[in-house]
């Protein structure tokens, strides 16, 4: 991976000094007290954003459409407002556009069988309807939560099938329709079922059908084979910098492969309405909830989930959209319907920072007082012991590990996550390398343990069984990954695993 030279500090610094704007009606109409900008960069700030692009509409006036901080870190390229990013999050509302348009067109029944479309998925046994996809409640395993699967090939194009089998087969979470439960897995399920009924590839068809006749230009499908103009580069932190997001979109199913602009989202969502991309009383299906899917989580029982799209609340205001993070982006857009009030946000900088930005000027905006800041994790200064070569070899191995608990807030597909990591010494260095991805040093700490400099916050530990490593454990904050030795530390061993 390439880490950029340039420090914490002067990255949050810069990141407050260059900002692009177009926008000649800034905080127009907004609460008198709320500072707008103010609002947005101590977020930026809070959650270590590198750049971002925001746009805050109520009724016709723009009241913020603005750009923070770097697109491009290494050449320290201001964001603009309307710089372009991978969109993760506020694009599956309009894969449930596309899907509710065949159902419009009599060409697909939200409560046909899947089987009728893809005969080729195992069901095993299960009734699941074009409903549940929709909402989240047919059941079916979220492949990007299995670990080894999508982590270790995340650098990898895949076609639809190839992406439809990291998840195939796999154990159901729940019975379909008795439990909401998030999985993109419905949405490549989705995308396979649009294409089948219209003939068309899922991007054109969404090109045709949805793009051009909301008039929008910056919103492109962008895979290996196209150029993105104006395309910020995605980056994830590490320790106390930067490194540049290596995954690939084409990993994912079909309809995480869109890039866009805030000012085009807020052209697409307001288009539904204005070019009746679907008919009204479509639309208010969509944004209503039913079922299992009328209460989300036991946290947060105002959190509802409609067709394709989130129906939540900030305090007695009604908000509905999509937030999401993948591939070193970050993306939100929700709708205070009853406030006229719309807030568009994407980030190059990994982390649901876009949506902590959107709740920020959304509270301000309709008077509420601001949420507490999270508590931010202790740093962590990190030792260096020496680890003799003895111990080097009595740790090596190649090691399977998966969550010791699912903690209440991490969703039901985690019980099935898994992921591959080998110990081993190279030329007198004790590494440790997940699959798919890179190798690090182990660095020994005072207390017998080890750590890594891209993780500071996770303690790596062993069991010793007949002075060799018998299991391994990786305990981070919410995170606590433990499993056995299934082998020798060596490239067969470890590789074996992709077979």
């Amino acid at each position: 991976m390439c880490t950029t030279t340039i420090s914490k500090s002067t990255i949050l610094t810069l990141a407050f000094a260059l900002l692009c704007s177009t926008a000649a009606n800034a905080l127009q109409g907004a609460n008198p007290s709320a500072d707008l900008d103010a609002i947005v960069k101590q977020v930026i700030a809070r959650e270590h954003v590198v750049g971002a692009s925001v746009l805050v509409a109520r009724g016709d006036r723009i009241l913020l459409h603005k750009g923070y901080g770097f697109a491009d870190l290494g050449l320290e390229v201001p964001t603009k407002d309307e710089t372009v990013y991978h969109v993760v999050g506020p694009m599956l509302p309009f894969t449930g556009i596309a899907v509710m348009q065949q159902v419009e067109r009599g060409k697909l029944s939200l409560d046909d069988d899947i089987s009728k479309f893809v005969p080729e998925f195992p069901l095993q046994g299960h009734h699941v309807t074009i409903r549940h996809l929709l909402n989240h409640t047919s059941g079916i395993v979220d492949y990007h939560y299995l670990g080894d699967p999508i982590e270790a090939t995340s650098r990898q194009p895949k076609a639809l099938d190839e992406v439809m089998a990291l998840y195939a087969g796999k154990n159901w979470v729940n019975e379909p329709g008795k439990k909401w439960d998030w999985s993109i897995s419905g949405f490549q399920l989705l995308v396979t079922i649009v294409e089948r009924v219209t003939g068309q590839s899922f991007p054109d068809y969404v090109q045709q059908n949805i793009f051009k006749p909301a008039g929008v230009k910056s919103t492109t499908y962008c895979d290996d084979f196209t150029l993105t103009r104006g395309l910020s580069h995605a980056y994830r932190k590490i320790s106390t910098g930067y490194v540049e997001a290596r995954e690939n979109g084409m990993a994912y199913n079909s309809d995480l492969r869109f890039c866009s602009t805030v000012g085009d989202l807020l052209q697409l969502w307001r288009s539904i309405k204005d070019k009746n991309l679907v008919r009204p009383e479509t639309f208010k299906q969509m944004s209503t909830a039913e079922g299992a899917a009328a209460q989300m989580s036991a946290q947060d029982p105002k959190a509802q989930y409609g067709f394709a799209m989130i129906l939540n609340h900030e305090e007695d205001h009604r908000r509905i959209g999509q937030h999401g993070s993948l591939m070193g982006y970050s993306g939100s857009l929700y709708d205070f319907p009853d406030d006229q009030l719309t807030i568009v946000v994407l980030t190059n900088t990994e982390d649901q920072n876009a949506y902590a930005i959107t709740r920020a000027l959304g509270r301000a905006i309709l008077g509420l007082p601001a949420l507490p800041d999270p508590k931010p994790a202790a740093d962590r200064t990190l030792a260096d012991k020496p680890v003799s070569g003895a111990e080097r070899k009595q740790l090596a191995g190649t090691f399977v590990l998966k969550l010791d608990r699912v903690s209440a807030n991490l969703h039901d597909s985690f019980a099935q996550y898994r992921r591959t990591y080998r110990v081993f010494d190279e030329n007198g260095r004790l590494m440790i390398q997940p699959l798919g991805e890179g190798p690090e040093r182990l660095l020994k700490q005072d207390d017998g343990s080890f750590a890594m400099r891209s993780s500071p916050q996770a303690h790596v530990s062993f069991v010793l069984q007949n002075d060799r490593a018998a299991s391994m454990k990786m305990e981070s904050p919410g995170f606590p990954l433990a499993g056995d030795r299934i082998g020798d530390g060596d490239p067969g061993t470890f590789h074996r695993q992709m077979r």
